[in-house]
């Protein structure tokens, strides 16, 4: 044990794989914490995935590029950062109705990580 450390391990069951893998309890199960983290990532690979193939396929980049230069033309720019913030807190609070009708689809449910 190293001197002057705040962390004492002993007892019979600490082993050095216990120490570099410590996702799991003492009876060889997955850690909860463990558990609702991947499916978390899972969660945000199928939503990856989804985005880059459905939500940002080569028709929608090409849409947001032309879009975005013919706003850059118009100078219909966003003038600073407050005027950004509360746009966004804006589109938040109040989503057009496109948004409404498909924001359902990306929210989880609140037991979405209940065990």
């Amino acid at each position: 044990m190293a001197q002057g450390s705040a962390i004492h391990w002993t007892g019979s069951n600490i082993s050095i794989d216990r120490i570099l893998n410590c996702a799991k309890k003492m009876n060889g199960q997955l850690c909860k914490a463990v558990i609702k983290r991947d499916k978390w990532v899972e969660h945000l690979k199928k939503k990856a995935e989804h985005t880059a193939k459905v939500t940002y396929n080569n028709e929608r980049t090409t849409m947001i590029l032309i879009t975005t230069y013919k706003t850059a033309m118009e100078g219909n720019l966003i003038p600073d950062r407050e005027t950004l913030v509360t746009r966004i807190g804006n589109m938040i609070k109040s989503p057009n109705i496109n948004w409404s009708e498909k924001k359902p689809e990306w929210e989880l449910p609140r037991t979405y990580f209940d065990a």
